[in-house]
């Protein structure tokens, strides 16, 4: 039929009428279907029914008793005030609380999600603040058993603002992290805040890539930074079993992690690899490895200012290392220095081991000094460093006390040369004259006989 016949003929004209209204009247009908959807689904999602539903289900996946502030839908984005979980027995932490939570959803999520699928799609999860503590505290919940299932969305990423952990005595604040999921787990990458642990200075984090796949945090890198320096890390941390870390140094002060009375003392910068083994139920956790101090000093060392004493030498005050490195082991409370070597070429050079338990120390060691200064000391070379090798004679050093009184058979063992060496030197010249002293009697003798009897 032609237009002109369409628009000649009345009925067609009342069809066409009545399709577009009716086609209005539908329209309006959906638009006010979905504004009412709105208004009924945020208000479902902020009542008890759904809010506790939503707290059991989260509780039961985290092992912990959750609470949640309710949720509002606004256009395609959903927001959050946060939600707060208190760890069971068996959760991987003691409580969390999370801030200001927003993301992105589709409509065909919210479906999802009302019917009970658990495979549903949130994208750009921004979090204001997450703070995280794993303390030994635990409540006592009556959970139903934890269920091996799907995950119940698919997260494209998650941002967090500021990430809060703590553990005893340490923890890391004011992080920003990005994460996203791999296949049983996720993936976070990190920057910004610092890490502190009780005892030791904070540590600035400059980056972090860790995986987390239950129950294992496998750390592919952390990079750390202080005063210059820099520490890596590497590993992996089992809740169930252990954590094996791998810490690689690099520039790091070594004063801060030296203990009161060595502060003064020792000065430079470590470079070496460090090894944890920390045991999460039973047994010793074990840190050994192998340490380089770098532009090193050593003063105000009792045994280096004896010997400076003796030797008329300052430098032993006050040592300029070329070198100083050590391999140790620390378990169980004791700790072990093997390989130890320090040396100022052409000056001193120390060789040995030591054992610290507690405070108890017990050291071996050899000590080398160049034998110019040694001339200063009577008996040294002939009683004391008997030995010349590389450049250096030699003497044993046996090393025992405390960390805060440590001493040292070395300076009684110079004295009571030097003494010998003092004495027998006066009975040499003692000998001496009485020897002088026969021979002119004996001279003159002779010649009072020679006179008496005209020889």
């Amino acid at each position: 039929m032609s237009r002109r016949s369409r628009i000649a003929n009345p009925g067609a004209r009342r069809w066409w009428k009545v399709a577009a209204i009716s086609a209005a009247v539908l329209a309006l009908v959906g638009l006010v279907g979905l504004v009412g959807f709105k208004a009924w689904l945020n208000q479902y999602l902020r009542s008890p029914a759904f809010r506790t539903k939503l707290e059991v289900n989260l509780g039961n996946d985290l092992r912990a008793r959750a609470e949640v502030s309710p949720i509002r839908f606004e256009s395609t984005q959903f927001y959050c005030d946060g939600l707060k979980a208190i760890g069971a027995e068996d959760a991987s932490f003691s409580d969390i609380v999370v801030d200001g939570v927003r993301g992105d959803f589709s409509l065909p999520s919210v479906w999802r999600i009302l019917f009970g699928d658990r495979h549903f799609q949130i994208d750009r999860v921004e979090v204001q603040r997450v703070e995280a503590n794993f303390y030994s505290a635990r409540e006592v919940l009556a959970l139903p058993p934890r269920e091996a299932r799907e995950h119940h969305a698919d997260i494209t990423t998650i941002r967090v603002n500021e990430l809060r952990l703590g553990w005893p005595a340490g923890g890391i604040t004011g992080a920003k992290v990005e994460l996203a999921p791999v296949e049983g787990g996720w993936k976070l990458t990190g920057e910004g805040g610092h890490v502190t642990q009780l005892g030791l200075p904070a540590l600035e984090l400059a980056s972090a890539r860790v995986v987390y796949k239950e129950p294992t945090l496998f750390v592919q890198e952390a990079k750390l930074r202080q005063d210059g320096g820099e520490l890596a890390l590497s590993g992996e941390i089992d809740r169930k079993e252990k954590a094996d870390l791998l810490c690689t140094l690099s520039g790091i002060q070594v004063t801060p992690y030296l203990p009161d009375d060595w502060r003064g003392r020792l000065h430079g910068r470590l470079a070496g690899e460090a090894r944890l083994v920390y045991p999460m139920l039973e047994g010793a956790s074990v840190v050994s490895g192998h340490l380089d101090l770098k532009d090193g000093q050593l003063e105000a060392l009792p045994v280096l200012a004896k010997i400076a004493e003796f030797t008329k030498t300052d430098q032993f005050r006050r040592l300029q290392l070329d070198q100083l490195r050590t391999d140790f082991r620390y378990e169980r409370g004791v700790l072990r220095l093997t390989n130890f070597t320090l040396e100022t070429k052409q000056l001193i050079k120390i060789t040995g081991q030591l054992t610290r338990t507690g405070d108890q120390l017990d050291g071996v060691f050899e000590i080398g000094i160049t034998p110019g200064p040694l001339q200063y000391i009577p008996g040294s070379q002939a009683k004391v460093f008997t030995t010349l090798r590389d450049g250096y004679a030699w003497a044993p050093l046996h090393l025992t006390g405390t960390t805060a009184a440590p001493r040292e058979d070395l300076s009684a063992r110079l004295a009571t040369a030097a003494g010998q060496a003092v004495v027998e030197g006066l009975e040499n010249t003692a000998t001496k004259a009485a020897g002088s002293a026969v021979d002119t009697a004996k001279k003159g003798a002779s010649g009072v006989l020679d006179l008496l009897f005209g020889r």
